[in-house]
């Protein structure tokens, strides 16, 4: 009788790996797609200006004076430009490759938790409203950061302000991309180890 267990349970077990290869499959083309768009994306900002990048700018900037109380006024060949801060949120401030990167792995994440192709589907454009949510709200969140600790630090690092303001972009958008990705990760599992026992 014990001779069959061991049988048994490979069969299982080959069973269930025919399974996540057929599902992983099933996948590909929407992987792809996601890709695709990813790459299209990317090439497209290489020729972009402040003004193509308004969708990501404008509501950063309204955060970034609702937070600090400043004014911005809009020049078309710098940014919208703060004054009062003496900042300029532009090209290089709009955290589109952080947006596109966010896509790329919302929708890893998504279309491999779901089993419907219509759901597969709705997960791209899904995945894209919730990276840019992200997007926005990690750029103010940087901004806001690197206005208070260059305030706080410019006395004693003047001649270093860029080496900080970096490190504060890559520290916060690599914190905000992990996080993003653990919660994500562990909410579709809770969702589906649900579902299966509901």
């Amino acid at each position: 009788m014990n001779a069959f267990l061991p049988r048994t349970a490979h069969s299982r077990d080959v069973t269930t790996h025919t399974k996540k290869t057929v599902q992983t499959n099933k996948n590909i083309p929407y992987y792809l797609t996601a890709v695709g768009f990813f790459i299209l994306l990317k090439f497209g900002f290489t020729f972009a200006d402040n003004n193509d990048l308004t969708f990501l700018l404008k509501p950063t900037d309204k955060l970034v004076g609702l937070l600090t109380g400043s004014q911005s006024v809009y020049i078309s060949d710098s940014g919208y430009f703060h004054e009062h801060l003496n900042i300029i949120i532009d090209k290089s401030c709009s955290g589109f490759n952080f947006f596109i990167l966010c896509f790329l792995l919302f929708a890893y994440l998504t279309v491999k938790h779901f089993d419907k192709s219509l759901q597969k589907i709705l997960t791209l454009p899904t995945s894209l409203f919730v990276a840019y949510v992200l997007t926005i709200f990690v750029n103010t969140s940087r901004i806001f950061a690197s206005i208070v600790v260059q305030s706080q630090t410019k006395s004693a690092f003047l001649n270093h302000q860029h080496i900080i303001h970096e490190a504060i972009g890559i520290t916060t958008n690599l914190t905000f991309l992990i996080l993003a990705y653990v919660l994500i990760e562990k909410l579709l599992t809770y969702k589906r180890y649900n579902a299966k026992f509901a």
